[in-house]
C-alpha cells in the first residue's frame, strides 16, 4: 500500500492486514553534485516501490524522508507497525530511536551502479527477503 488517497480509501478494511512501515531515508550528504542527488533519491524511491509491491497487502510506503546527514536525529518510527523497516543508502549513519526494538530493521541500498537494471533487482530481491525474514524471525518467537 502506497501513501496515496487512493489507495487509502480501503484503509479502514486493510489497517489489521498492514503491519509493517517502510520508511525510506535520504540523508543530504555534501559530496554530491545535484544529478546525484536526484539520481540517489529516485534510485531509492524505486527500490522502496518495488519493495512494495512484491509484498503488497502488509506493508505501508511512507514518503520519502529527507535530512541533512550532519543534523540527522535519531530516526523516529510510527508506533502503529508492529515491523518498521527503514531504507536508506549504505553509507548512512540510521539510528533508530526505538524501545525496545524488536520490530525495527534499517536495509542498507548499495550506492554504486545505480543505473544498472541487473543491479536494481538483485538489489530488490535481497531486500524484501531481508523483511520476510524479519517476520519469520518475529513469528517464530
Amino acid at each position: 500500500m502506497q501513501w496515496n488517497m487512493n489507495e487509502f480509501e480501503n484503509w479502514e478494511e486493510l489497517r489489521s492486514f498492514v503491519d509493517t512501515a517502510l520508511l525510506p531515508l535520504y540523508l543530504y550528504r555534501s559530496g554530491f553534485s545535484v544529478e546525484e542527488h536526484v539520481l540517489r533519491t529516485n534510485y531509492l524511491l524505486n527500490v522502496a516501490a518495488a519493495i512494495e509491491q512484491r509484498l503488497k497487502g502488509r506493508i505501508l510506503l511512507f514518503p520519502l524522508s529527507y535530512q541533512f546527514a550532519e543534523e540527522q536525529p535519531a530516526q523516529r518510527t510510527p508506533e502503529d507497525f508492529a515491523y518498521k523497516v527503514l531504507l536508506h543508502f549504505r553509507g548512512d549513519r540510521i539510528r533508530p530511536a526505538e524501545e525496545g526494538g524488536g520490530g525495527v530493521i534499517t536495509l542498507p541500498v548499495g550506492e554504486e551502479d545505480l543505473d544498472f537494471s541487473l543491479r536494481f533487482e538483485v538489489t530488490i530481491d535481497v531486500l524484501y527477503k531481508e523483511v520476510i525474514r524479519l517476520w519469520q524471525k518475529k513469528r517464530n518467537q
